[in-house]
């Protein structure tokens, strides 16, 4: 049963409502199985028109495009992508514009122009909300990544992957560390920034031990290493276990990248017959996609391997071919070069705007102190420093108001925003409070200075809200709350230190609320 049926399981009327045709294309936009992304996508489009949504469907088609185009291909991609953005621009739907851009990004990128699909993809996660899944985020982060170290901003894109691969690892999503690693790895040797690469092998290594079944699907990676040492003979011993066509699903400019690597690996061996079907092979790939950086290296290749077949003439011809394509373009850059600045302009704005823009997502609008957003985001960073730099241990606490409720029931919403923004206020002045999130209505996360006493911390803030005052409400309004503490030990990871929390936070309003229960 597909997304799609178990959403229309309960009938028509069921299908109609919103949440089940965005959740069900959500699931479509991070299908990995593209043809079902496919066929997922163009269904909820179908319903969505036959609805009179017309942001869903174009929505829907949005991502049906983005999956052909990362498996069989599809040449209106960009004439229809830059329509839809039109359109979403016009309509103000951030949602749709992003989804568009990350279409136009991955575009451009395959077709080699690369400060375009930088600045597309980077534009795409500036739009996005914080509302999205997080495998999404991570996704156009990931695509995002692959246009910087096309367009020649590796430092951009190692920023950008590791992000990423936070994210990632997070999620326990082995398959996207891979990829995330691989397409790294290739970016810096690239680059012949040789410790970078080291980097991402070392990441690629891990997610090996943690998952055996991957390493045929990080084959590239093993390949070219053994190709860049000069070690052909190893290339193929891998070549052998697992073939240049593991992961066939994959994007087409990966595959004729394979299909290059392939071709170098039998003219190492001497196997010219079976470097020139590769290159063929990588070319019909090329012509198809239209992947101009790759043809290029192709046609060099080829002149490698006429020379190599003692034919020095046609060697010599393509050879030619290929300075004269590379000087044409080298001309072409120079043309532009206002517009190649005035793009790599834009694609560093672009990076500003989106690194703005996560922060301005991590912020609650209400208190304007960071969120769960940035409890995701930043926690694992600042429990991983207590782990590795040997200081006093660390220890967080949730916090949550007593009886919140009655104050929005007597005195109305409004009046319960105030006393949440003046909790917010006097918690971050709090001595021996480090970090204040709120992470629900009136639950707030309390990070704890390691140097103070942490047990007094938390019993003088329970003192400090008791005697906070409300006279602009009622007189006789007063506070209290419930905390729940949890202390951070080797080997302790976020969600188990915030799982200890929350159970010592029930405990404190099972045993009568107004108290903080957790280690002394």
């Amino acid at each position: 049963m597909t997304n799609l049926d178990a959403a229309t399981e309960g009938g028509s009327q069921l299908l109609a409502q919103e949440r089940d045709l965005i959740g069900a294309l959500e699931d479509a936009e991070i299908c990995i199985d593209l043809p079902r992304a496919v066929a997922e996508a163009a269904a909820i489009q179908a319903v969505a028109e036959s609805l009179g949504r017309t942001d869903v469907a174009l929505w829907a088609e949005i991502t049906k495009l983005d999956a052909l185009a990362r498996s069989d291909g599809t040449r209106d991609a960009v004439a229809r992508g830059t329509g839809v953005l039109a359109w979403a621009t016009e309509q103000g739907d951030a949602r749709l514009a992003s989804r568009c851009h990350a279409l136009l990004g991955m575009m451009n990128i395959i077709a080699g122009l690369s400060g375009a699909g930088a600045e597309h993809a980077t534009i795409a996660v500036t739009l996005l909300d914080g509302t999205e899944r997080p495998r999404l985020r991570a996704k156009l982060l990931t695509r995002q990544a692959v246009g910087l170290f096309a367009a020649g901003l590796p430092g951009h894109g190692f920023d950008v992957s590791r992000r990423a691969m936070l994210l990632a690892e997070d999620l326990d999503d082995l398959e996207l560390m891979a990829q995330l690693a691989s397409n790294a790895y290739h970016a810096a040797m690239d680059e012949l920034m040789q410790d970078e690469a080291d980097s991402w092998v070392a990441t690629i290594d891990r997610v090996i031990e943690a998952a055996p079944e991957l390493e045929a699907g990080l084959s590239d990676v093993l390949i070219r290493s053994h190709v860049a040492a000069g070690r052909p003979e190893d290339a193929l011993v891998v070549l052998d276990r697992y073939g240049m066509d593991a992961t066939p699903a994959s994007q087409p400019e990966l595959r004729a990248s394979r299909k290059l690597l392939l071709a170098q690996i039998h003219l190492g061996l001497g196997n010219l017959d079976l470097a020139l079907e590769s290159l063929d092979e990588a070319q019909e790939l090329i012509e198809l996609h239209e992947l101009e950086d790759i043809g290029a290296s192709v046609l060099e290749e080829r002149a490698t391997l006429a020379a190599a077949q003692g034919d020095f003439q046609r060697a010599y011809e393509l050879h030619r071919t290929f300075h004269g394509a590379a000087r044409r373009r080298w001309i072409e850059a120079r043309r532009s070069e206002v517009d190649h600045r005035f793009a790599e302009q834009n694609v560093t704005e672009a990076i500003l705007r989106a690194e703005e823009a996560e922060a301005a997502v991590a912020v609650d609008p209400l208190t304007r102190i960071p969120n769960r957003r940035w409890v995701e985001d930043s926690l694992p960073d600042i429990i991983n420093s207590w782990q590795v730099d040997g200081g006093p241990t660390g220890a967080l606490a949730i916090l949550d108001l007593d009886h919140f409720k009655l104050v929005n029931d007597r005195y109305g919403h409004a009046a319960g925003d105030d006393v949440l923004v003046a909790v917010a206020a006097c918690l971050q002045e709090c001595h021996g409070v480090r970090h204040v999130a709120r992470i629900g209505g009136e639950e707030f996360l309390l990070v704890l200075d390691r140097a103070a006493d942490q047990q007094g911390v938390v019993l003088q803030v329970l003192e400090t809200l008791r005697e906070l005052r409300w006279p602009h409400i009622h007189h006789g309004l007063y506070l209290t709350a419930s905390i729940g503490i949890a202390r951070c030990t080797p080997g302790t990871q976020t969600a188990g230190l915030l799982r200890e929390a929350d159970r010592n936070l029930y405990r404190a309003k099972r045993e009568g609320r107004d108290r903080a229960v957790g280690p002394g």
